[in-house]
């Protein structure tokens, strides 16, 4: 991962940039710390104070950058989901195939899936969380998702009347539940499974 990808522009938190200049190595100090925090404790037992211990920072240098724990969660959650370059693999199929095993990799095999729970209590009483949360991390993942669906339209794959909207909720849906519901693993195979399914009625008849 570059280095420069790992200070995310705040979009969302509420800490003050007023004063001397943002050291970006004490950015990345300060969000690889919060990832290995949580990973150890996950977010409830997470504490500002550790955070600073770890990253060998005062607690007010990083009040300053985010005033609150959940805030600065959020950023340090972007590290883990950078969506990188669009895979157009020559179908809508494989692509969304490999944009939903991407997800599954990124909820049951970093800290986001152990933390999301508690983020989304949170995000329930506050909105500013819940826009940095999904400015931040879904709104730039969507966009990968969309352009996979529109390259499909494009090439006839899929017919013009694709609903993206019901595609894309109907693919994601199911993950979050098993997270945040029932806490059930997801299925081997379910990548490939969900997209068949869920394209289905889009797919246009071969010539």
């Amino acid at each position: 991962m570059s280095e420069s990808l790992m200070a995310p522009r705040r979009t969302g938190g509420r800490g003050s940039d007023i004063g001397r200049p943002r050291d970006p190595d004490m950015d990345q100090a300060i969000l690889r710390a919060t990832i290995a925090l949580l990973s150890e404790v996950g977010y409830v037992r997470v504490t500002v104070a550790e955070v600073a211990r770890r990253a060998g920072v005062s607690k007010p240098a990083i009040y300053r950058r985010w005033s609150q724990k959940s805030q600065l969660v959020v950023e340090a959650m972007v590290t883990q989901m950078l969506p990188g370059k669009d895979n157009d693999s020559g179908t809508a199929a494989d692509d969304l195939v490999a944009l939903t095993d991407h997800l599954i990799d990124v909820l049951t095999r970093t800290p986001l899936g152990r933390v999301l729970p508690g983020l989304v209590a949170e995000m329930a009483a506050d909105p500013v969380l819940a826009a940095s949360y999904r400015n931040l991390i879904i709104k730039p993942n969507l966009r990968h998702w969309r352009a996979a669906i529109a390259r499909g339209i494009a090439s006839g794959e899929l017919s013009v009347d694709t609903d993206v909207d019901f595609v894309l909720n109907a693919l994601v849906g199911p993950l979050y539940f098993s997270l945040l519901i029932t806490g059930e693993p997801i299925a081997a195979g379910y990548a490939r499974a969900g997209v068949n399914l869920v394209l289905a009625p889009y797919k246009t008849a071969p010539s």
